[in-house]
């Protein structure tokens, strides 16, 4: 059927949009229905265990990157050993389910140059590679493993890094046991990383590698303190809202923009009651995180963080002064509010797992013409069930579908001009998930 033939169609649809009267077209928008694999999934996300493994974390007394790795109880060696077995134990369940993940303890070079160190040494983190049955892409999940007090060189003190980032390590490991058991197409990586508070050391090792060996990273998603609801100072609770700091060097439709409006939509349709915000920065002010060097190498790359921070726990001593408790203690951490952080991830690692391959060389193909509808062109992915058009306003931040077309298209004109709106093309699966967005340039 050619657009002459659906023309009326279209147009209808865009009526039903509310464009012509000015109204939002994204109240309009159609919902996806979930997915079964996906919702059965996300149920399986236990607030019981999060407490266990972040009770764990807790007991190690410091993961700081200096402390001991010879201690059979405390220190990052012992943190790291414990991590590396639970996820071995996970790993072997799979057998016979799907290809059996890898659990790789690997150690990069740190000090030497002064700084956040008093030695050179050798530091630990795990990769644990959850590999795809067809395997062409990679998602990536990340955490860090160190802890500290108010002293970032002391290694020995009590450093219990429950939300910092005992939450970001409790998701990974969700992950990787839930995930151990469903095949995926697309490989899953989950990063356990050290070094970060001493200069995100153990990520810029580990994405300069990526670089190097040619890592086919699709997304990477940094989960840095997302266990807490409630701001130091002001009091102010929230605990039903979560950020995604997604950095822009190309303008508002950058990799890592697309990627952050894919977690707010997944949100939306397997986490309903957990608000994703979007906050258009890198990261916080004065701060950064284990995305960051992936960035900085080219990949696609976003930071989830809690809405509130706490500034008595994050970083202090643990101590009672004033009234006031301070330290990262499990106390300080809302379950219920972080496992709902944890569902996101999941369902959204397994909806991109799931998807084609994104549509190449997204174009507006009249750009130079004096014309108020607009053609847009993609290169066919081969592997599409069908493909979903998407538009937005210029000053609105998440797209709004438009139209769907069958898997031999690859053009697709509407009476929408080009001057009021962005468009966008990605692709569907035969089971409705979808690709991140190509933005028509």
């Amino acid at each position: 059927m050619t657009f002459r033939q659906i023309f009326p169609i279209a147009l209808a649809a865009c009526a039903a949009l509310a464009i012509s009267c000015g109204q939002s077209a994204r109240s309009s928008a159609p919902t996806p229905d979930p997915a079964p694999v996906i919702t059965g999934a996300v149920a399986e996300v236990s607030t019981d265990s999060i407490r266990t493994w972040i009770e764990e974390l807790v007991g190690f007394h410091t993961r700081h990157t200096l402390s001991t790795q010879t201690d059979p109880e405390r220190g990052i060696g012992a943190a790291v050993r414990h991590i590396a077995a639970r996820c071995e134990e996970w790993a072997q369940q799979a057998e016979g389910i799907r290809p059996v993940p890898r659990v790789e303890v690997i150690y990069f070079t740190a000090g030497g140059q002064g700084g956040r160190y008093d030695r050179t040494l050798q530091v630990p983190e795990i990769v644990v590679t959850l590999p795809g049955t067809k395997a062409e892409r990679e998602i990536l999940l990340s955490a860090h493993i160190d802890t500290r007090v108010a002293d970032v060189m002391d290694s020995t003190a009590f450093a219990p890094g429950a939300n910092d980032d005992g939450s970001g390590l409790a998701c990974l490991m969700e992950v990787v046991r839930i995930l151990s058991g469903i095949p995926l197409e697309q490989t899953v990586k989950c990063l356990f990383v050290s070094g970060e508070e001493q200069g995100l050391d153990g990520s810029r090792f580990l994405a300069t590698r990526a670089k190097e060996e040619g890592w086919p990273i699709l997304a990477m998603i940094n989960n840095d303190m997302i266990g807490n609801a409630v701001a130091s100072g002001t009091g102010l609770k929230e605990d039903h809202k979560v950020r995604v700091f997604s950095e822009s060097r190309t303008g508002e439709d950058s990799a890592p923009r697309q990627l952050a409006r894919y977690i707010k939509e997944t949100a939306g349709i397997y986490v309903p009651d957990q608000e994703v915000k979007l906050i258009y920065r890198n990261d916080r002010y004065r701060r950064s995180g284990d995305h960051t060097p992936f960035l900085r190498e080219g990949f696609t790359a976003v930071r989830m963080s809690e809405y509130c921070e706490n500034y008595d726990r994050t970083h202090q001593d643990v101590r009672t002064e004033n009234g006031i408790d301070y330290g990262d203690l499990i106390t300080g951490v809302d379950l219920p509010a972080l496992t709902r952080n944890i569902r996101i991830n999941l369902a959204t690692v397994m909806r991109l797992a799931q998807a084609p391959a994104c549509p190449a060389n997204a174009r507006i193909a009249n750009a130079g013409e004096l014309e108020n509808h607009t053609v847009l062109a993609w290169e066919p992915v081969e592997s599409a069930a069908s493909y979903e058009i998407l538009f937005r306003e210029t000053d609105q931040p998440e797209w709004t579908v438009l139209d769907r077309v069958d898997a031999d298209a690859h053009t697709f004109q509407c009476p929408l001009s080009k001057d009021n709106y962005f468009f966008a093309v990605r692709t569907l699966s035969p089971d409705g998930h979808p690709s991140l967005p190509a933005v028509a340039r």
